[in-house]
């Protein structure tokens, strides 16, 4: 007994000695003078923050800050610079667009045609011989100042005459040179029925001029798009890991830290493994939370019941704050609530019950569920499974969450709250896409409440912003805040007019993502214990001019209490 009591007392005087050893120590950085939003449940606003590792130890004045420093701490004098917490996009699809990014000249937010064809242009330079130059999604034409013109065939011809191209824009159409079709096998000039080539009838969303010629612009949205993407060339595993690592650090430069990441069509499964992978050997510099995902969206009941199985054989939550799956979604059975911004889903009764049984799996598992979904009439007919499977299995811990929904309404919403669930909004309609023309032409003034960001945010409801990049959608989240708050899109165009205030629209983009990811008591603000991921800006959010927003950049990004961008 003597024995067992001696060495509890060493541990004793081990565990305190330790805690005085950390307290010596004190911060490892502190960062003052500056005008730091913490985003905190009174959103104040602080002069300095102490980190220690990896974690805000504390944040106050510079003096009672200041006292803390010993002589190993690092201190950063932020002149007035102002401080946020780390953006979090809760709707980017990061993992699948790792594959080809450095293929990619993207055109996120450019202004101008005339930019836009530079970008390309040296891009193309840029590449081995042989690659293809791509730009997969996150603009369209309607953002260019100076003409929304169709990029021609000439033109892609002399921006890449030796590689193909595939410029694509949104999920509408596509635009690409002589040496693309060459390789699709598809002929230049039409001779008779295309849809029997090669390219599995990519040919016949090719736009052909009076004389049989193809223009460069292929129509036919996301079929075509997944039809081209099976034809896309093989990218060799290690020019994969350097795409990771380029996209990561574009993500930083634009301030985010985290993504949640909805899966979608397209994605190879390997390439998890390869986040993994990434994670364990270099570290990730962009936190990733994400669903289990199939790279295929099921549309049929075998196709369910081979979900269901997934489901049921994996665990959510066996992660951690830098890299964690416990979703599923946002497609996971497209007859039951795959619809559209102009397409009603009505699912029969087989639809139902196969999207009854993936929910119920869902909860048995302790599975979040993240719905894509839009339409009043296809939410509706959700919600009623939703509260059927609650009553067997209550979903409120599980924080199921419906991702798109332009269209809900404030009773559907009531609806929601009362089962605990959360709403993501993304930015989508700052681009101002040939869907969007069609649904203000079919909506009329009901179309500028789509989404109707007030009745959102006064709701109560749990929600947050995000973008929906990097193909459906562009991927700075910058721009979504100036979205939010001024309610125009790209062009200069009013398409909402329900919009937030800069408090509001930050929130949405920090902290009330932070609880979407389960992630409420790390990120999304400055405060003691939070992990230290946050943005120093080049330009005060909170009183530049509105359009200046969206022009916003980082001085430096810190994930973790390392910088990943930029400097100090």
């Amino acid at each position: 007994m003597k024995n067992v009591t001696a060495k509890l007392l060493i541990l004793v005087v081990c565990f305190t000695s330790a805690i005085a050893v950390i307290a010596d120590e004190g911060p490892s950085m502190i960062l003052h003078s500056g005008k730091i939003l913490t985003v905190d449940n009174y959103f104040s606003v602080q002069e300095a923050v102490a980190i220690r590792g990896d974690r805000i130890v504390a944040v106050g004045t510079n003096a009672s800050i200041g006292e803390l420093a010993t002589k190993n701490t690092r201190i950063i004098d932020l002149d007035g610079k102002t401080v946020i917490p780390g953006l979090i996009d809760n709707h980017n699809h990061v993992i699948r667009a790792t594959e080809y990014w450095l293929n990619e000249a993207r055109l996120d937010g450019v202004g101008s045609r005339a930019e836009a064809i530079e970008r390309l242009r040296k891009k193309s330079s840029e590449l081995p011989p042989g690659d293809w130059l791509m730009t997969l999604g996150g603009w369209t034409e309607s953002q260019f100042s100076d003409s929304n013109a169709d990029l021609s065939l000439k033109e892609l011809d002399d921006i890449a005459p030796d590689r193909p191209a595939f410029i694509q824009s949104t999920y509408d159409h596509a635009f690409v040179n002589t040496a693309w079709f060459k390789a699709m096998g598809i002929p230049i000039v039409a001779a008779g029925d295309e849809s029997s080539s090669t390219a599995e009838s990519i040919a016949t969303a090719a736009v052909r001029d009076r004389n049989g010629k193809v223009t460069g612009r292929l129509n036919g949205g996301m079929p075509m798009i997944l039809k081209a993407i099976k034809r896309f060339p093989k990218v060799a595993e290690a020019r994969q890991n350097d795409g990771i690592r380029a996209q990561l650090a574009e993500l930083n430069s634009l301030g985010i830290t985290a993504v949640f990441d909805p899966a979608g069509g397209g994605l190879k499964q390997e390439s998890y493994q390869r986040i993994r992978d990434y994670n364990s050997d270099a570290g990730l510099t962009v936190r990733i939370f994400h669903t289990l995902g199939l790279g295929v969206v099921p549309t049929t009941r075998e196709e369910a019941d081979y979900l269901i199985g997934k489901i049921r054989n994996a665990r959510p939550f066996q992660g951690d704050s830098m890299l964690d799956m416990f979703s599923i979604g946002e497609s996971y059975y497209a007859p039951f609530h795959r619809d559209g911004r102009l397409r009603v889903v009505k699912a029969d009764a087989d639809a139902i019950e196969a999207g009854r049984d993936i929910l119920t799996a869902a909860a048995q598992g302790n599975w979040s569920v993240q719905t894509h979904i839009i339409q009043p009439e296809t939410i509706e007919t959700f919600l009623d499974v939703v509260t059927e499977v609650n009553e067997a299995h209550p979903v409120r811990p599980l924080r199921w969450q419906i991702t798109h929904a332009d269209l809900i309404t404030r009773e559907q919403i009531d609806r929601m709250r009362q089962l605990g669930m959360a709403l993501q909004i993304r930015s989508y309609s700052v681009l101002d896409t040939e869907e969007s023309v069609e649904m203000r032409e079919k909506l009329g003034a009901t179309a500028l409440k789509a989404p109707s960001l007030r009745m959102i945010q006064d709701s109560g409801i749990r929600w947050g912003l995000g973008t929906d990049g990097t193909k459906a959608a562009q991927i700075n989240p910058f721009v979504t805040l100036w979205w939010a708050v001024t309610g125009r899109e790209l062009g200069g165009r009013q398409i909402i007019d329900e919009t937030l205030s800069r408090e509001e629209a930050l929130i949405a983009h920090t902290r009330s993502n932070a609880y979407l990811v389960f992630q409420e008591a790390n990120l999304g603000s400055i405060q003691p214990g939070f992990l230290a991921d946050f943005v120093v800006l080049d330009r005060d959010y909170m009183t530049i001019p509105l359009e200046e927003i969206r022009d916003l950049s980082p001085v430096a990004t810190i994930v973790g209490g390392e910088t990943v961008y930029g400097e100090l």
